[in-house]
């Protein structure tokens, strides 16, 4: 299995498990950090909404390294050291991506908590990653997080925003 798959390959492939989002289902921070709406994320996939609606947190720099912690309950069903794919017992998909074009690291920065296939609960420690050795090295550090496959969500908080990694980010509903 090619665990640094390219982020056509692994967006697409995340993107292709999951036909149904379900309504009411609240998705919150995986880091503490700044809110950022998801058109201003620089990857023109996930800025263009191709893949479902969200928004994006920009990591607060003082820590040298982050917790990344799962945004909703579920099944790791896409676990890559740069983004995961977790499916809720209802059919929900929340992609969380960490960094821009952060694959060509293979996993350099990242240390992984859990495997694909795992049971996770939101706010379970899912992964570390340096996002100040991110920046560092060139790359955009930010986490879209993603309702795969839903046009709009409910901001729980607005771009511009603080906020605290478990805080409610987004509600996906009809």
């Amino acid at each position: 299995m090619d665990h640094f798959a390219t982020p056509v390959d692994s967006e697409e492939a995340a993107t292709s498990a999951i036909l149904t989002v379900t309504p009411d289902c609240q998705i919150v921070t995986p880091i503490s950090g700044t809110v950022a709406p998801l058109d201003s994320v620089p990857d023109p996939r996930l800025a263009a909404g191709a893949f479902g609606a969200g928004l994006a947190v920009i990591p607060d720099f003082e820590n040298e390294q982050v917790t990344v912690v799962a945004p909703v309950s579920g099944i790791l069903r896409r676990f890559m050291p740069h983004f995961f794919l977790i499916v809720t017992d209802e059919g929900s998909a929340v992609y969380t991506q960490l960094g821009i074009d952060t694959d060509m690291l293979d996993g350099t920065g990242f240390s992984p908590h859990v495997r694909e296939g795992d049971r996770v609960v939101a706010g379970q420690r899912v992964t570390t990653y340096a996002p100040r050795q991110l920046g560092r090295l060139g790359f955009d550090p930010v986490v879209p997080v993603v309702a795969v496959q839903y046009e709009s969500v409910t901001a729980a908080l607005l771009p511009g925003e603080p906020c605290e990694q478990g805080d409610v980010l987004f509600t996906v509903a009809d």
